[in-house]
């Protein structure tokens, strides 16, 4: 598992979406950290659109 510092502290609740939202402002976590977060379950669709202001579309991969 290689997920961002951010992607992880939203998990465990030692930070907030406000706080991860000035952490992209800074270029510590990207949209791409988030997405890859929403697809192992460490962040929720809510807390996303929360952070970026986007909803989240998924992208189905072929099987």
């Amino acid at each position: 598992m290689n997920l961002n510092f951010w992607v992880l502290a939203l998990f465990y609740k030692w930070a907030t979406t406000a706080l991860v939202k000035q952490a992209m402002a800074f270029k510590d976590c990207s949209i791409e950290d988030l997405e890859d977060g929403i697809q192992k379950e460490y962040v929720s669709q809510e807390q996303y659109k929360e952070i970026t202001g986007k909803v989240y579309k998924a992208t189905l991969e072929a099987e």
